[in-house]
């Protein structure tokens, strides 16, 4: 719910000041400061949001406390992630510019970021909960998971350039740390910050707990996360961090961003569909045709990610990886083989990020509205039993899957 912060708020006061004082944005707004109107819209974990309107138009002000706005000071995180956000935005933006929106302002001293607001657009899980389809979400997400991670890779960059960018990202290390603890390690001991659909799940929980399989196959996955370089992450990307309209989509709150292993924002998003999926057979009515919807998503953003991904190696290789000069003539034809080959492998990646995420969203800290405007605990818990069932086999067993319909034939059967 959007609640208006009073104009006489000390921190409102100062935020508007702030505001006025920067050109770009007192533009954008128009008017003066007694004109304008804010109110709190952020419903994410991490940051304050604010929507700032005046007489020619709206910015979007994200404010970083010196802690995890949802948990407060006894939780707490550098205020210096808005830095790592906006270098994010940035470089996403020169190579996804339909699907990533403006930054217009960034202050250290302040933590805090300003970027255009997206009018008619709505969170992507807040619609995906009352039941709604976006025809055209998939190419695009495709398309934008293609270009960051491609451009950002070294199949696109110069050695030299590459390791320029990661060293921008490396000291992100307070965000990191959260994702290194909350989706590889935490979920599978008795910690403080889990929660879960008491009694119904204890028992899946306890199961977990003594799963050793489980758990090599999530410590693989962590090692991969501590140690690759592969491209320029999002860090986060789900439902609850992409804005839809019925013709755009446009992807935010990239605080958690770092270089890191390219399944891993794939499997994420993924993951998130597919607990959509999943809670959409238990929300009431009839969610047959949405569910449908969903599981054809997860295909084509695989397989739009690949095409297009395949197509732009082909066209913009112009990194230190696979250089073009080794593959002439017919040694074309084993390059092709080596790109369906990598491609592969990082589907493998994806799956394996996918259980991972899943399994984290059902039992720990930051579990999603999915799930939780779900009333009826018992309903409740028989879907998210059925996303542990399918988030296990994808952990343990990546390599059984070798394309999405594999995927999403698995999700049904769960």
């Amino acid at each position: 719910m959007t609640a208006s912060i009073p104009a006489t708020a000390p921190d409102t006061a100062k935020l508007l000041a702030h505001l006025a004082a920067q050109p770009v944005l007192a533009d954008r707004l128009g008017g003066s400061p007694a004109q304008w109107s804010i109110h709190e819209i952020g419903d994410g974990n991490v940051n304050l949001v604010f929507a700032v309107r005046g007489p020619a138009g709206a910015v979007c002000v994200k404010q970083a406390p010196p802690f995890v706005r949802v948990a407060g000071p006894k939780w707490p995180l550098t205020p210096q992630r808005v830095l790592f956000e906006h270098r994010a935005l940035t470089e996403h933006r020169r190579h996804a510019p339909l699907y990533v929106p403006e930054p217009l302002h960034v202050d250290a001293g302040e933590h805090l970021l300003a970027v255009e607001y997206l009018e008619g657009h709505t969170v992507l899980r807040g619609g995906l909960v009352a039941g709604a389809r976006y025809p055209h979400f998939a190419e695009q997400a495709a398309r934008y998971l293609a270009h960051t991670l491609f451009f950002t890779s070294d199949l696109a960059l110069p050695a030299g350039s590459k390791r320029e960018l990661a060293a921008l990202f490396e000291t992100n290390t307070a965000m990191c740390q959260i994702m290194e603890n909350m989706v590889f390690t935490e979920i599978f001991l008795p910690h403080p910050r889990n929660r879960w659909t008491s009694p119904e799940l204890d028992k899946d929980v306890h199961a977990l707990r003594q799963d050793t399989e489980a758990k090599i196959a999530v410590s693989r996955l962590k090692s991969r996360y501590l140690s690759s370089r592969d491209a320029l992450l999002h860090g986060d990307l789900h439902t609850g961090s992409i804005m839809v309209s019925a013709s755009s989509i446009a992807v935010i709150d990239q605080e958690f961003a770092c270089y890191g292993p390219m399944g891993f924002d794939l499997g994420s998003l993924l993951a998130h569909l597919l607990i959509a999926y999943f809670a959409a057979g238990a929300h009431g009515g009839d969610r047959s045709a949405q569910q449908d919807w969903l599981l054809s998503t997860v295909e084509q953003i695989w397989g739009g990610f690949r095409t297009h991904f395949t197509d732009l190696w082909h066209t913009h290789a112009t990194g230190d990886a696979y250089p073009p000069a080794l593959f002439t003539g017919t040694a074309q034809a084993a390059l092709e083989t080596e790109r369906q080959r990598y491609l592969d492998n990082l589907f493998t990646d994806t799956v394996g990020f996918c259980g991972a995420e899943i399994i984290r969203r059902v039992i720990g800290f930051a579990r999603p509205a999915d799930f939780t405007t779900i009333t009826d605990p018992a309903r409740r818990a028989t879907a998210e039993r059925r996303a542990l069932a399918l988030a296990r086999t994808l952990l343990t067993a990546p390599t059984s899957h070798r394309t999405a319909a594999d995927l999403t034939t698995t999700a049904q059967d769960s």
